[in-house]
């Protein structure tokens, strides 16, 4: 504590300060803070003044307070549960009140405000650092009362010094107050785990469990009691009935559903609290326990009842179903603009659409009507050409005909004609046949060319004949442009045709110019 931050660096409250001396001590730091909580909020409910008081900053919005109590760690502590069921109820209130406090320095205010005006004593302790008074207070006290009344002003305490000058305070106290805790969390018999202490004295408890039934039978429930054969039994559990019977409350009402009682927990209290006694008293007390054990379960089943059917609780329900109806609601007005601004826009869209569908239509109509009518004059200039290949071809077959009519001794009488190429045995056949057509080896580059210079027409048989010899006429026909022609067949016939062919085109082309 003495190395603590300090306060102009930190928002100091019972939780900050709780999880600062947690982590020095290495302890969880609900366990300081609960138990502080738990503490002042079971003193204010014992206190019939200061619980009003308390009370009325509930009551200004019981739902708020109500709901940071109910969903705190602290709300199931066993100090505020061990008190009546009306102060837990107030402890609860005060719960909620302490909690909200924590945030809100208005609520704090009125809370350290009502605590100094019930607790001057200790609130003059913590301001001016003097635990005279607080030493006086107790020493006029019995030991039960002090123990209980210390432990409230401890917390008490704990709450102005955090509040008033936590680092100023008497670190002796403070360290004190943090003892009890620990006491009261690790070694009080109220916070001992039952399991782990019936398992502690297992046999013991056998023991007696094996004694009873030997002695008295088995004995489970209110009605083994008061059905029992022995009389001094049956007497014991007719003097507790009574006792009920004369506060207006029938056994077998209240016990109906307290048909077996768990008699390990019973003997266990024996166990831990009893020593050498007679089996009479040890059955006595087992009797006792049981009547105890079921008013204990009742009130229990009264409590969990109460406070989950109680009006704050149903409110608290209520407001978080209107909570979840509003959400609800605000979300389905959310999704009805939603969709409606969505229906607004698909008609948009709709009409975005329509528009671009009809606008590509239009166009695709004119796209359409272009390319039938490229169409219809593709189609007319097909039909030309048709024609036009039909009378070329009409032509042709004329030509043909006409050509198929002429022979070449036609064109012999008009024109010089040479061949140069051909073996030698076709070019004597063709000079016998033409003997007025002169033909030149086609392997003689050494030719004369005054040779081509008198022939009107020239002829390569290029099957037979070299480079050299075609080269070199070739090139005499360029630079004279010479009328000049090939063969390529070897039939006599066919070879004439070939040569009236090439002779008719060029005096078709001499015609046309």
């Amino acid at each position: 504590m003495e190395n603590t931050e300090d306060r102009s660096n930190l928002k100091m409250n019972i939780g900050a300060l709780s999880k600062i001396i947690s982590e020095k001590l290495n302890v969880y730091e609900d366990i300081i803070k609960n138990y502080i909580f738990s503490s002042i909020s079971l003193c204010v409910a014992r206190n019939n003044e200061m619980k009003k008081e308390i009370d009325k900053i509930y009551m200004n919005d019981k739902l708020k307070y109500y709901n940071i109590a109910v969903n705190s760690t602290c709300i199931n502590h066993i100090i505020i549960t061990q008190g009546t069921l009306e102060q837990e109820i107030y402890a609860r209130r005060a719960l909620g009140v302490l909690l909200v406090a924590e945030s809100d320095s208005g609520i704090r205010s009125k809370i350290l405000k009502i605590l100094r005006k019930y607790y001057p004593i200790i609130y003059s302790s913590v301001k001016r650092r003097d635990k005279e008074k607080l030493k006086n207070k107790y020493i006029k006290m019995d030991i039960a009362t002090r123990n209980i009344e210390a432990r409230f002003d401890a917390a008490i305490y704990f709450y102005f010094a955090t509040y008033i000058s936590y680092e100023m305070v008497d670190q002796g106290f403070i360290i004190s107050i943090l003892n009890d805790i620990e006491e009261f969390e690790f070694s009080s018999m109220i916070n001992q785990n039952i399991e782990i202490e019936l398992e502690k004295y297992k046999s013991e408890i056998q023991e007696i469990k094996t004694l009873i039934k030997r002695e008295y039978g088995q004995i489970f429930s209110y009605k083994d009691i008061v059905r029992h054969g022995k009389a001094f039994i049956r007497d014991s559990g007719n003097y507790l009935e009574d006792i009920l019977i004369t506060n207006k409350l029938n056994i077998n009402h209240i016990f109906s559903d307290s048909e077996f009682i768990n008699i390990d927990k019973i003997i266990l209290s024996y166990v831990r609290s009893s020593k050498n006694e007679t089996k009479e008293i040890l059955i006595t007390k087992v009797i006792s326990g049981i009547f105890m054990q079921s008013l204990i379960n009742e009130y229990k089943n009264v409590r969990i009842m109460y406070f989950k059917n109680n009006g704050e609780a149903r409110d608290h329900e209520l407001t978080s179903l209107e909570t979840k109806y509003r959400y609800i609601e605000n979300e389905n007005n959310r999704l009805k603009l939603k969709i409606n601004d969505l229906n607004k826009e698909k008609v948009l869209y709709d009409k975005s659409l329509y528009n671009e569908i009809n606008k590509l239509n239009n166009v695709h109509k004119l796209e359409l009507k272009d390319m039938e009518e490229k169409i219809k004059y593709l189609e007319k200039k097909l039909d030309d050409e048709k024609t036009l290949r039909n009378h070329i071809q009409y032509l042709r077959d004329d030509k043909e005909k006409l050509n198929s009519s002429k022979n070449l001794e036609d064109f012999i009488q008009a024109n010089k004609i040479i061949v140069i190429g051909g073996d030698k045995e076709w070019r004597r056949k063709f000079r016998i046949k033409y003997p007025e057509i002169r033909t030149l080896d086609g392997f003689n580059e050494n030719f004369d060319l005054n040779i081509l210079n008198s022939s009107d027409y020239i002829f390569f048989y290029t099957k037979y004949m070299n480079h050299s010899t075609f080269y070199k006429a070739m090139n005499f026909i360029k630079f004279n442009q010479c009328k000049f022609g090939y063969i390529g067949k070897t039939n006599m016939d066919l070879v004439e045709q070939e040569m009236i062919e090439t002779i008719s085109k060029y005096e078709d082309i001499s015609d046309e110019t």
